[in-house]
């Protein structure tokens, strides 16, 4: 094997790598981002659950009309 053709395989596998790193990267930063969204949503449907309704809806159901 040449010199030539080692550094060409090299240069190959380093760029391989640097590829896969920047998948994994953006794999994570995603799932970060959807992590970050279901925690909200989460967060507001706790908030909601624990408020009381505004003034005029109560918990009942009138079904006398």
């Amino acid at each position: 094997m040449s010199v030539s053709s080692m550094a060409a395989a090299a240069a190959a596998s380093q760029q391989n790598q640097i590829a896969q790193a920047m998948q994994v990267a953006m794999l994570r930063a995603g799932h970060e981002q959807e992590k970050a969204v279901i925690d909200m949503l989460a967060e507001a449907a706790q908030a909601s659950a624990k408020s009381t309704p505004p003034t005029g809806l109560g918990s009942r159901l009138d079904i006398t009309a």
